[in-house]
């Protein structure tokens, strides 16, 4: 079967002037929206337009821009780089070397780096590439201050750790730890997996931060008590139909680890 010009959906586009017949949108298609038409050129299953979920695979595997989707045409993305590729020893030691900061500078965190960590969090894996996170960045101190004092009086009134309340009142944030910054991700609560989601996008940003030289850690506290306290969800503006599923500090530490702690060793299970 031989095709000329393009064939056009209102989302995928194939391009058969462009088209080598190397079959890799066939292959790299994760819900094989793509068929051979018998001489390896691609047409599109019925209801393609439909079962796509906007993954990109397809742009993003052909070597010669001959597919389009939702208009987005692949000279309009950016290359990879294999340069910039990190060794195995030098991922492992950004990912075994993190460490949970809890003493942080008092030096603001660059608006510009927090919305890079978002930008590199975006590309994060979700459910179905649904894509459902949200980010609330808070870099104001007052604003901070009233999320740690209301978790702290939300704590004591639920009866959890009311040691947590009494070291705030001692002037000790046991909560947020001072930290400049604290990234909340959210999303719709209807969304297919928006805890699990949320949580892979939060790890993204973490480890991003580590290499941006900034230290993070996990505001389990603050979760306790983000989405059930209605003064830290008007604080925080989360939509009525949003819940709050991890929150990050975020801020340049005060200390450096020279050394990796010991942790338990790995428990496998092999079948």
């Amino acid at each position: 079967m031989h095709h000329n010009g393009a064939i056009h959906m209102s989302r995928i586009e194939i391009d058969y002037d462009k088209c080598v017949k190397d079959r890799f949108c066939i292959r790299a298609c994760p819900y094989k929206l793509f068929a051979d038409s018998g001489d390896g050129s691609p047409v599109l299953v019925e209801n393609a337009e439909d079962l796509c979920i906007d993954c990109g695979h397809c742009l993003a595997v052909c070597p010669f821009g001959a597919i389009a989707l939702n208009g987005v045409h692949q000279e309009e993305l950016p290359d990879r780089a294999p340069s910039l590729d990190p060794s195995p020893e030098s991922v492992e030691q950004l990912f075994t070397f993190r460490r949970s900061i809890r003493a942080y500078k008092k030096t603001p965190v660059e608006r510009e780096l927090l919305v890079k960590l978002a930008e590199i969090a975006r590309f994060a894996p979700s459910a179905v590439n649904n894509q459902p996170v949200h980010w609330i960045m808070v870099d104001s101190k007052d604003v901070l201050t009233q999320i740690v004092s209301h978790t702290a009086a939300f704590m004591r009134e639920q009866g959890v750790l009311p040691r947590l309340a009494e070291a705030l009142d001692n002037g000790m944030d046991l909560i947020l730890r001072d930290a400049p910054a604290l990234a909340v991700a959210h999303a719709p609560s209807s969304a297919l997996s928006p805890q699990v989601d949320c949580v892979i996008a939060a790890t993204t940003m973490e480890l991003a931060a580590a290499s941006h030289g900034l230290g993070a850690c996990w505001a389990g506290l603050l979760m306790r008590s983000a989405n059930d306290c209605a003064p830290i969800r008007e604080l925080l503006r989360l939509p009525e139909d949003h819940n709050a599923y991890a929150a990050l500090m975020l801020g340049y530490p005060k200390l450096q680890y020279a050394k990796r702690p010991p942790r338990t060793p790995a428990r496998i299970t092999w079948i």
